[in-house]
């Protein structure tokens, strides 16, 4: 494969990577409610860790706690919560997103609302932090100073505007049946069509283990494999949920 061929390869698989989580957040199987989910009223403590796979045999992750409680609310529940820890590992030539993550808080995953049985029914409205869109008109800026075909140009407009979509929609990423999972694993699996007639696919898996007492989410992994021809990449995103 040529240079150019090699470099749009690359782009539309970035595409694929940004757009993976929002796409298999719509991809997961149908599930029926728990038998029982009762969180306790006391703080908890929530972990998200994600990791993704990137060209060249990198990866880099990023880990978030919250502190976190649990209130009945009409006929369900609300889930208030507030970042309190953040870890990030980045290969060194993109250390200055790394710093980036580092220093930004994360506000807009919470509240969210939960029906009786668990299940996440509602969050909070996509709001931008002044970071990420700082962030998204600098590359954007580095577009406009930097020579592609035009067909090349699309894409990386539209890998950027994925990247923001994905960063302002955290709420949109969470599975539905977080919080109340069903102890048997969801697979799903989708084509995805991409720019210049590229094609590829999305595999999600997710497995949990909750609180047999409770119906509450001990422990929960969610894997989303992109596929281009013969080139795969990986997200994976691990959460947690235990007693402060």
């Amino acid at each position: 494969m040529s240079a150019i061929g090699d470099r749009r390869a690359l782009l539309r698989m970035a595409m694929a990577g940004a757009l993976a989580p929002l796409l298999a957040s719509r991809a997961r199987a149908t599930v029926s409610p728990g038998e029982r989910f009762d969180p306790p009223q006391g703080p908890m403590t929530f972990t998200r860790r994600l990791v993704r796979d990137l060209p060249g045999g990198f990866t880099f992750t990023v880990g978030r706690g919250f502190a976190v409680r649990f209130a009945a609310e009409g006929d369900g529940w609300s889930v208030t919560g507030e970042q309190v820890d953040v870890a990030v590992d980045f290969p060194e030539r993109m250390a200055a997103l790394a710093a980036l993550e580092r220093q930004r808080k994360e506000t807009g995953l919470f509240p969210l609302r939960l029906d009786r049985s668990g299940t996440i029914v509602g969050g909070p409205e996509a709001r931008p932090t002044k970071e990420l869109d700082e962030a998204v008109a600098s590359v954007m800026r580095g577009l406009e100073s930097t020579t592609y075909a035009a067909d090349e140009r699309k894409e990386l407009d539209a890998f950027v505007r994925a990247v923001h979509a994905a960063g302002t929609r955290l709420s949109a990423l969470l599975p539905q049946e977080l919080f109340a999972p069903r102890e048997d694993a969801t697979k799903a699996q989708r084509n995805l069509a991409l720019p210049g007639g590229g094609e590829g696919t999305i595999a999600v898996s997710f497995t949990a283990v909750a609180d047999p007492a409770t119906g509450l989410m001990r422990k929960a992994r969610r894997e989303i494999v992109t596929t281009i021809a013969a080139d795969s990449r990986l997200t994976r995103e691990d959460w947690t949920l235990l007693p402060a």
